[in-house]
């Protein structure tokens, strides 16, 4: 009898420190994950914020800045003058239908033209390419000067350039073209303005034109058709939309930051940026 009683002394003597060290030891561990997690998290958050903060910096300013950044093509030669060449899809001509005028501001017509080489216009410049230019608001031949020309000499072409807007919002707003001579532009595959009469200078706007801006990805080419003299391009939007991001960013960048459409097997149109939400 005696000898079970201190057996069993001893062995809750044993067990019981053994008990209330392994759940000190599991609390101790539970509460080392807890910090783990806490520490993952803000450092997470940490990298997420300095990354947004440096992607940030790289979009150009919005608002009521000129935008200086434009995706351009070469120069297109002896048009014929801006009012004969405004009859033809340029784009069209020079890709066999791959691209056109209002396509190429469509997320399937973008990425239609990264996979384009050049646009193939024998007789009015030959192999076309694009690259990211930069154009000074102030400068009445910013369209010829951005491609490497010498203002007055060089009369009778068209210029095509292209900006991707990114919009946290839908929104109602105006932008404010300025151009010599014909001024077309394409918004999200619509044509949103058209207007043969050159605005009277470089940063004079005659015609500010409500545009609709969707939620995310917005695509605009803007088209100059010239004949002679002064050839420039301009753009700007309200001051309350100095939240948009505009590409090409201010270290030349553009498709890198640009969302391509897919195609699943279902065939609906998704983006890439639209995956990577999820």
């Amino acid at each position: 009898m005696i000898d079970n009683f201190f057996k069993k002394c001893y062995i809750t003597s044993w067990i019981l420190p053994f008990e209330r060290f392994c759940v000190l030891t599991k609390f101790q561990l539970e509460k080392g994950e807890e910090k783990m997690k806490t520490r993952l998290l803000l450092l997470c958050t940490i990298l997420v914020v300095c990354t947004s903060i440096v992607l940030a910096q790289k979009y150009q300013p919005a608002g009521e800045e000129w935008i200086t950044k434009w995706y351009s093509m070469d120069l297109i030669l002896n048009t014929g003058g801006h009012t004969v060449s405004a009859a033809r899809d340029w784009l069209d001509e020079g890709t066999n239908g791959k691209i056109t005028d209002e396509s190429t501001s469509t997320p399937k017509g973008l990425k239609a033209l990264k996979g384009i080489e050049s646009v193939n216009l024998e007789d009015n410049g030959g192999e076309l390419k694009w690259e990211v230019v930069t154009i000074n608001p102030v400068d009445s031949h910013n369209c010829s000067v951005s491609h490497g020309e010498v203002g007055d000499n060089i009369e009778n072409h068209e210029c095509y350039s292209i900006i991707v807007i990114k919009s946290p919002t839908k929104r109602e707003t105006t932008m404010h073209p300025t151009h010599d001579d014909y001024g077309h532009i394409w918004l999200n595959g619509e044509k949103v303005y058209d207007n043969p009469t050159w605005t009277g200078g470089a940063t004079t706007v005659t015609h500010p034109t409500e545009v609709t801006l969707n939620k995310g990805q917005n695509i605009l080419l803007f088209r100059l058709g010239e004949s002679g003299g002064d050839d420039y391009i301009n753009l700007h939007f309200e001051a309350t939309d100095n939240d948009l991001k505009i590409l090409p960013t201010t270290d030349d960048k553009f498709f890198e930051y640009v969302s391509m459409p897919v195609e699943p097997a279902d065939k609906l149109a998704k983006t890439w940026g639209d995956i990577k939400q999820r």
